[in-house]
């Protein structure tokens, strides 16, 4: 006689779905319509450069600007950023600031290149673990309206599971996000500054409206507390990292968990997304390895044994995609080359574990922060004399 499956195997064949707001359904909805007009013009652009660029031409001028960061990227100012050891750093979406945070709850903003303090932010009363700009962000913007301490500029995150909402002209806070459990360990901003998601070690991520200043998502799905964040330039996909090692592609518009990324074997750390065509997607992890996946192809292309230690940034340069950069508890931050993944440079100067690293917008300056307490400006000095072409992504 046949068997009857149990009660179990039914349930695990069954999709589990959770009644939502109608504040989220109109949230999902913006997004969908937003997401929409930014891939119009994304694709727009893509086919302008596919019709004036050859693959050929491409891969000659992503290996002229590797050859350029080889010899000419080297550490401008060394600055100590705090008492205290330093969590994470984001350039401004100018490249004019330099926001820093740590375990002394600051977060400070410096000015880029001359990294002198620009504004402390005093709120946190715990370890800050994350720090994110708002996309709208324009230092000239923020200078002219002097008497303007009300306007979203920056957000961070702490260890007590607190996210505070700032103004880069300093002063309080311009409010308050609770409802994590645990330690908030990411930040970002959606593409259209009107919402911030956040991951914690409570294993959830979370969507905030900027607008209400309330919780629109509690998104459960990872087995192990949720790390890595990184929206899609579209705005309609979000990437969550855990510290099991499982990546997971989620859809806004839907609210679905469309895709897995499996492969890493210890704790995933960062996530980033290449502007050439929006589709790859670079995994950090302490495993020391970097995976390169394909999310049209949903699969992982290439895996970069790249550090013999965690590795705790992998961030893309985020117009053109020309390079890949890395950092890692050994010390270093390295360069790879977005064609054939080869390492063009190792940046090396940092006395302790780098815990993050970013780009400029521009591509031609680096960021790092370090458990030495110390946060390091990188940048090329002489201009680059090559063809840069257009950028894939404004």
């Amino acid at each position: 006689a046949p068997q009857v499956p149990g009660v179990g195997e039914k349930e695990k064949e069954e999709l589990f779905y959770t009644e939502g707001t109608e504040e989220l359904k109109n949230t999902r909805a913006q997004i969908a319509r937003d997401s929409l007009a930014r891939a119009k013009k994304r694709l727009q652009r893509e086919t302008e450069i596919k019709t004036t660029v050859d693959q050929d031409t491409w891969v000659e001028r992503v290996g002229g600007y590797n050859t350029y960061i080889q010899k000419e990227m080297q550490v401008a100012v060394s600055q100590v950023g705090c008492e205290r050891p330093l969590t994470d750093g984001k350039f401004s979406p100018d490249s004019e600031i330099f926001a820093t945070c740590g375990w002394s709850g600051f977060v400070k903003l410096w000015k880029v290149p001359s990294c002198e303090v620009a504004t402390t932010l005093r709120g946190h009363e715990d370890r800050v673990h994350g720090v994110a700009w708002h996309p709208d962000y324009n230092t000239q913007q923020v200078a002219e309206q002097s008497t303007d301490t009300k306007t979203l500029n920056l957000a961070s995150g702490d260890a007590s599971g607190k996210i505070l909402l700032w103004s880069a002209r300093g002063g309080a806070a311009l409010g308050t996000l609770q409802g994590h459990e645990e330690r908030v360990n990411r930040v970002e901003f959606h593409p259209n500054g009107r919402y911030l998601a956040s991951t914690s070690h409570d294993c959830t991520w979370r969507l905030w409206d900027m607008e209400t200043q309330k919780e629109l998502l509690l998104q459960e799905g990872h087995a192990r507390g949720v790390y890595a964040l990184r929206f899609h330039p579209d705005g309609s996909l979000l990437f969550t990292g855990d510290i099991g090692g499982v990546a997971r592609v989620w859809d806004m518009r839907t609210g679905k968990s469309i895709m897995p990324l499996k492969g890493h074997v210890k704790q995933l750390l960062s996530i980033d997304v290449s502007p050439v065509g929006a589709c790859t997607i670079a995994t950090a992890s302490d495993d020391h390895t970097v995976r390169i996946w394909d999310i049209r192809k949903r699969r992982c292309m290439q895996i970069l044994p790249a550090h013999n230690k965690l590795i705790s940034g992998a961030t893309f340069e985020p117009r053109y995609g020309r390079f890949l950069l890395t950092s890692s508890y050994d010390c270093t931050m390295k360069v790879w080359n977005t064609h054939d993944w080869s390492n063009s440079k190792v940046l090396a100067g940092h006395e302790a574990r780098i815990m993050g690293c970013d780009i400029s917008k521009d591509g031609k300056k680096i960021g790092s922060v370090s458990f030495d307490r110390t946060w390091k400006l990188w940048n090329c000095e002489r201009e680059f004399e090559g063809v840069e072409g257009q950028p894939w992504i404004e």
